[in-house]
């Protein structure tokens, strides 16, 4: 929430009142919150991970009912981003271990990385090795040539001493620790829906990949969803030519909605 205040801030200061935003993983949340918090502002949220409460009745309902009558919930081509449910789940537990560190201990870990390049690599550098591509998860992990499929050596080096030189691992891992910890945070996303006009890229392998009819609960105004040829966590990294044209296509759709609303008036 506070992030997302402080981009709006931002695009204020540099002279913008309305306009598109994009985001994935930490993006996503805050682009999301900006069009939840200030949808006057927000033309439309683009969006390459799209997670839901999965917590919530909403979603476990859908899910328990969709495992005995899957038609009666997904449409057929959706069914894989849910199913097998209890793969799916365990994917989240294998994958999700380093989010626990960085919400729950931030800073004791922040010392080690922060005085040890070997080791701030091996942090990083892991989840390009294995978050793009789920599908071989067992192949891709500690294998050079997984790591080196969709990036350069020096393009992944970049990233990594972006968080050296400025010595940022720490508040970047305490990001996690201060979101789950605001409860206003939570009432954000448990609470309030996105009004504005939404659009979904579904790379399919992102490490969860959000149905239709599950996204439309939250995002009440979905006018886009795109089910991706290939692609996963990273996909502005890893696939620029289909993202960008996915951005572009979202946001001629929402011009040509606005355009029509425009000519009824």
């Amino acid at each position: 929430m506070y992030a997302a205040q402080m981009f709006t801030k931002l695009m204020t200061r540099l002279g913008h009142e309305t306009y598109y935003v994009q985001g994935g993983d930490w993006g996503a949340i805050i682009a999301s919150d900006m069009a939840t918090l200030f949808p006057q502002r927000i033309l439309g949220v683009h969006l390459n991970m799209l997670g839901v409460p999965t917590a919530s009745f909403y979603y476990l309902s859908r899910v328990a009912v969709g495992y005995v009558f899957p038609s009666l919930i997904f449409d057929s081509s959706d069914l894989w981003k849910v199913y097998p449910v209890f793969d799916r789940l365990a994917l989240l537990w294998e994958e999700m271990g380093y989010a626990h560190l960085h919400s729950t201990k931030p800073d004791t870990l922040g010392v080690g990385l922060t005085n040890d390049p070997a080791g701030l690599a091996a942090w990083i550098l892991e989840k390009f090795s294995t978050w793009t591509s789920f599908s071989k998860l067992d192949e891709q992990k500690g294998n050079m040539q997984a790591l080196t499929a969709k990036f350069t050596l020096d393009e992944l080096l970049t990233n990594v001493m972006i968080y050296w030189v400025t010595e940022t691992i720490t508040p970047s891992m305490r990001f996690y620790k201060e979101y789950w910890r605001s409860q206003a945070e939570q009432d954000i996303v448990r609470y309030y829906g996105v009004v504005v006009p939404s659009g979904y890229a579904a790379f399919p392998e992102e490490l969860m990949v959000c149905p239709r009819n599950l996204a439309r609960q939250r995002y009440t105004n979905l006018v886009h969803y795109t089910d991706m040829p290939r692609g996963g966590h990273f996909a502005a990294f890893e696939e620029p030519q289909l993202f960008a044209e996915d951005v572009i296509k979202f946001v001629k759709a929402v011009e040509s909605l606005s355009a029509s609303t425009r000519e009824e008036l």
